[in-house]
């Protein structure tokens, strides 16, 4: 267990009266019965549903009144630990500012609080990704000052307001995947502020804005692409912070010792093709130049810039009018490694089938150059059983819950967040699948493993998603959006 993800248990522990240090008093998180589901308010620790018999029932011409409309909703990761993230909305607060407002439902029998999920200033897991541009925004603010609402405790059924504050992305991204610990994943349009959102958390500095680091490997080469848009600014070669921190992430996923790395520069169509090559050429070579420290000198590197000759999408939409979000796919630099590769450890093992739990597909869906994936775990057994996970790389190898696609040909491995945060790559943000305990998946519970992947090419249709610890790759059919 890493010291961020204990903390995050014993912080967990503290609120709830359990411990994830030491052990734990029975509860009812505990039991074999099955948790509430995500969005409903649980009938555990002793609280006895209420009979039907004593609840008046509507007249027949007098119909249930309706709940409030909860908006775009991002459902529980594990089905025992049923909070919800409803009516989730992103507006622009000034230029520079995105705001993530939803209110956080705590369908537990326990009281919790934010800090709790890591959903806080310190731990800060959450982020959001543009699937188009490759880029994510992590939590504004610096280390420990994360602009997000005050930690507070939610009562059991109830709810709470949470506002968090990202670097604006450019104006014409209209949506943006949103990660949540403890929460699946969801597409949420970027609207207007409201009168009725009130103010946002306050501070400064601290913009967290880097870009995606994917690897696909193909034999013995690994490619990685990197969007243009952080690593330089409009029409410059030089290098941005952001892109010092994606280009040292490259390099620690590089898994060969030694051989040729190859740095390709593209552009878009605006401007002339002269200028568009010589700006793609700048570009590789100040990535190659940057790559050197990371990777060593035992590699041959070659730099090549190909303007906008080799596009991945329409510069202009079928009208003919200006297509920024293709343009946008387009301003790419795109890195191959060549070489000798030393072994590799086994991608899994046995050891989720061997506790008796239980993995199909939930979901392979494509988004833009994206997968998203998620895998459904169950445990059928009458006690809990261990799902040791951690959202951190480690070398050459596919750690337990951890997951990976292959296509024809190609592996496809989790997409990275290049900038300093408590998770490495874009997935499940941590293992706190029941209050008070990592590691743990409690009796007849299913969690929801899940992971952003690069995509293969549009006319692939299905994959093989191989989750770490469990064996034998899952056949998969890729849906749309």
């Amino acid at each position: 267990m890493t010291p961020h993800t204990r903390r995050l248990a014993c912080g967990l522990a503290l609120v709830i009266g359990l411990s994830a240090c030491g052990v734990l008093p029975p509860t009812a998180a505990g039991r074999d019965e099955p948790s509430a589901p995500a969005g409903e308010p649980s009938a555990l620790a002793g609280e006895e549903p209420r009979s039907t018999e004593d609840e008046p029932r509507p007249s027949a011409n007098k119909p249930r009144p309706r709940r409030p409309d909860p908006g775009i909703v991002a459902p529980a990761v594990s089905t025992a630990l049923p909070v919800e993230g409803r009516n989730l909305r992103l507006a622009r607060s000034g230029d520079k500012e995105l705001a993530l407002r939803f209110d956080l439902f705590n369908g537990t029998d326990r009281e919790l609080s934010l800090g709790a999920l890591g959903l806080d200033a310190r731990e800060r897991l959450v982020a959001l990704v543009d699937p188009v541009t490759g880029t994510a925004y992590g939590l504004a603010g610096n280390s420990g000052q994360g602009r997000i609402s005050e930690d507070v405790d939610v009562e059991p059924g109830g709810s709470t307001p949470v506002t968090a504050v990202f670097t604006a992305p450019p104006g014409e991204t209209s949506e943006l995947l949103v990660a949540l610990n403890g929460l699946r994943p969801v597409m949420v349009p970027i609207g207007p502020a409201g009168p009725e959102d009130g103010a946002v958390p306050p501070g400064q500095g601290g913009a967290q804005v880097g870009a995606l680091v994917c690897k696909v490997g193909k034999g013995g080469k690994e490619a990685f692409t990197l969007p243009s848009d952080v690593l330089f600014e409009f029409g410059s070669a030089k290098l941005s912070p952001a892109a010092r921190s994606a280009i040292t992430g490259l390099g620690e996923r590089v898994g060969a010792s030694s051989g040729t790395v190859t740095v390709d520069g593209h552009t878009d169509g605006v401007g002339g093709d002269a200028d568009n090559q010589t700006l793609s050429e700048r570009r590789a070579r100040a990535v190659r130049q940057a790559l050197g420290p990371s990777l060593g000198d035992s590699f041959d590197y070659r730099a090549k810039g190909h303007g906008e000759s080799d596009p991945v999408a329409p510069n202009a939409k079928p009208d003919g009018s200006d297509d920024p979000r293709g343009r946008a796919k387009n301003r790419r630099v795109e890195v191959e490694v060549d070489g000798r590769r030393e072994p590799e450890a086994p991608v899994s093992g046995g050891e989720l089938s061997g506790a008796g739990l239980r993995a199909e597909v939930d979901s392979v869906r494509r988004l833009s150059g994206y997968l998203l994936a998620s895998v459904k775990v169950t445990n059928p057994g009458s006690e809990p059983a261990p799902l040791p996970y951690e959202n951190h790389f480690t070398p050459k190898e596919l750690t337990t819950g951890q997951l990976s696609v292959s296509g024809p040909g190609s592996r496809h491995e989790l997409c990275g967040f290049a900038e300093p945060t408590y998770f490495d790559f874009v997935g499940t943000l941590s293992s706190g699948f029941m209050p008070g305990k990592l590691d743990v998946l409690p009796a007849g519970a299913e969690v929801t493993l899940w992971g952003l992947l690069p995509a293969p090419p549009e006319n692939v249709a299905s994959v093989k998603v191989q989750l770490g610890g469990y064996g034998e790759p899952l056949d998969a059919q890729i849906t749309e959006g």
